[in-house]
């Protein structure tokens, strides 16, 4: 597991933005109101293909926090800890990196496999993000510069938040943060 300070305050950051009823603990209600901020604010009905791929993969990273808990819920130290296990664990199909492939394929709204800063907005909006930062974000992530986001780089933008020494990270959006 990393020790580098950089990933435990980036994780930290994550924790404070999911737990947004404030109890300093997070339980899975809290990613819940995470992916309903999603699916309403692309106006999906939760048993849309879509919102039931986000809801699975957010599931999934769930289960994989938390399976070392009897209690379903973490304090901050926890939660940082069982991230980037989550996040370093290569073993398998990487659970965060999921995440990001689900939430890339709720983004891309006519399916044509990137997306578009409108879309981008759309989501930066459900989040609660300024616009202004959002483009910026969107810039960021964007970087070849030819005004769309593709799976790849949507992807390695979670990976550098995930993995990378850019505390800024534009990725974190990924994650939920705004």
């Amino acid at each position: 597991m990393s020790n580098q300070p950089q990933i435990t305050a980036r994780f930290g950051d994550l924790f404070d933005a999911l737990d947004t009823d404030g109890d300093q603990t997070l339980t899975w209600a809290d990613y819940q109101r995470l992916v309903d901020r999603y699916v309403s604010g692309y106006g999906l009905d939760a048993s849309a293909p879509r919102a039931l791929a986000v809801q699975e993969a957010y599931e999934s990273l769930w289960e994989m926090l938390v399976r070392a808990s009897d209690e379903g819920r973490l304090d901050r130290e926890r939660f940082v800890g069982a991230m980037q296990e989550a996040s370093e664990d290569r073993s398998r199909s990487n659970t965060a990196e999921a995440v990001a492939e689900a939430v890339f394929d709720l983004l891309d709204g006519d399916g044509d496999g990137t997306i578009s800063q409108e879309e981008f907005l759309v989501y930066a909006k459900a989040l609660g993000a300024d616009e202004d930062d959002a483009r910026t974000r969107f810039a960021h992530v964007d970087t070849d510069g030819d005004g769309i986001m593709s799976r790849e780089e949507f992807v390695l933008s979670a990976r550098r938040f995930l993995f990378g020494d850019d505390l800024d990270s534009p990725g974190g959006f990924v994650f939920g943060m705004v």
